[in-house]
């Protein structure tokens, strides 16, 4: 623990994130920490020279784990110089004290590697923790270990780092927040004793009954009958912060092949005389699974058919050679999402800005490429959202807020409960889009 004459006047809230989860947590508790009245900066890990990471004395690490193991592809440069530095230096961050929050799936070997390696790296070099380490599992809910640990966080952060001016009002706000949430649990627990139990069971009877209409999305199957038996629920999701603004401007979408994302003439225009740079399209001629039926993760191998306007590149490709794949999500499906979501046909094809909603704060990675490209709401989905992707609860957090029926939001509410864990097991296991 840090000594009592140790105190800060700025904090970083740094994050490693393949899919945007460590991102968005990171932002939440940045956002969270600026409220309370800290002095405090949000910057993703290879961004170390922007920020000058060697002088930083406080810093909340939130990382996630891919691959086997591997940190994401937006710390590899950090790691590259904090191994340089630890190896060339025993006492090289003997000034830094640090917290981190790491993301992991106990379903897959080494867990939370990022996090580990992290602490044990830093610790080598001199630093020291002020708070517990916190190793959230997604195999059982993040939510178990995100939420307590980042309640715990203030009072530790309060002793190593100071709030800049009056804090009081911002503690309000945030007292606020936590009080709309126990009333959204409060009203919640009251309604699981008027909850029809056997209007439940009729529900979990139409399995299979129901036949989808063309391009819609099988309907769900979920027992809510657990709810009946639970008397209050607790550790539920918390409202993710949102990070940008979309606009519809006056402007035309500037037209583009639907075969190829909206930036794919930059890449051109950009390269003109490396026609290796040029995107084309390519069918999948076969996919062979590699691993075991039973394996947690899958390996594929996957032969692609060149059409014969990529002629110009074959033979050049050696063993080794990286490629962008930009694989669109699959248009019918788009079109019943943009349903489902009431978004006309006409407004999912106008042209959108996309701003930030904080300007010192970048936009997450997977839509950073469409705030200078003419693009719409069906771009963004088609190109840079993934819609075949597990549900987390954050997004049924936030999605129990646009709920106009007050069922619904309980139900959501319950999902994104630790009583609720065995249903929202059960909603993932459906694999919903």
């Amino acid at each position: 623990m840090p000594s009592s004459d140790f105190v800060d006047s700025h904090v970083a809230f740094l994050y490693a994130s393949q899919t945007g989860n460590a991102e968005s947590i990171c932002y939440n508790i940045y956002e969270t920490a600026v409220q309370r009245g800290f002095n405090a900066t949000y910057n993703v890990l290879d961004d170390y020279a922007k920020f000058g990471f060697s002088e930083l004395r406080t810093i909340v690490f939130v990382v996630s784990t891919t691959g086997d193991g591997d940190p994401p592809d937006n710390s590899a440069r950090f790691w590259r110089i904090l191994r340089k530095a630890t190896r060339s230096d025993k006492h090289a961050y003997a000034h830094l004290r640090y917290a981190i929050l790491g993301l992991g799936d106990t379903n897959y070997s080494n867990f939370c590697n990022t996090a580990q390696r992290l602490d044990k790296q830093l610790e080598e070099a001199g630093a020291r923790t002020f708070y517990k380490k916190g190793l959230a599992d997604d195999a059982t809910g993040m939510e178990e270990v995100v939420e307590p640990w980042i309640d715990g966080l203030w009072a530790a952060l309060s002793q190593v780092a100071k709030c800049k001016g009056d804090s009081d009002a911002a503690k309000t706000v945030e007292a606020e927040k936590d009080v709309e949430v126990e009333k959204d649990v409060e009203e919640a627990a009251e309604a699981l004793a008027e909850l029809n139990v056997e209007a439940a069971d009729n529900a979990t009877s139409t399995e299979g009954s129901v036949e989808p209409a063309p391009h819609e999305v099988q309907p769900l199957v979920l027992d809510f009958r657990p709810m009946a038996q639970t008397s209050s629920i607790t550790n539920v999701a918390r409202v993710t912060a949102p990070v940008c603004t979309a606009t519809y401007e006056d402007t035309p979408v500037e037209p583009h092949s639907p075969d190829f994302p909206p930036w794919s003439a930059e890449l051109i225009s950009s390269h003109p005389s490396d026609p290796s740079l040029t995107p084309f399209l390519a069918t999948i001629a076969s996919s062979t699974q590699m691993t075991a039926p039973e394996a947690l993760k899958r390996t594929l191998l996957i032969d692609l058919e060149l059409p014969s306007s990529a002629s110009h590149v074959d033979g050049q490709w050696r063993a080794g050679d990286a490629f962008n794949i930009y694989a669109p999500n699959h248009a019918p499906l788009v079109r019943a999402l943009l349903d489902r979501l009431q978004i006309s046909n006409s407004d999912a094809h106008k042209h959108v800005r996309l701003t930030k909603r904080n300007p010192s704060i970048e936009l997450p990675a997977h839509l950073q490429r469409f705030s200078n490209t003419s693009s719409s709401i069906y771009d963004i989905l088609v190109w840079s959202v993934d819609l075949c992707a597990h549900p987390r609860k954050p997004l049924l957090r936030a999605l129990a807020e646009y709920c106009n029926e007050k069922a619904d939001r309980e139900r959501l509410l319950f999902i994104c409960s630790r009583q609720g864990l065995k249903t929202f097991e059960a909603l993932r296991n459906q694999t919903p889009t």
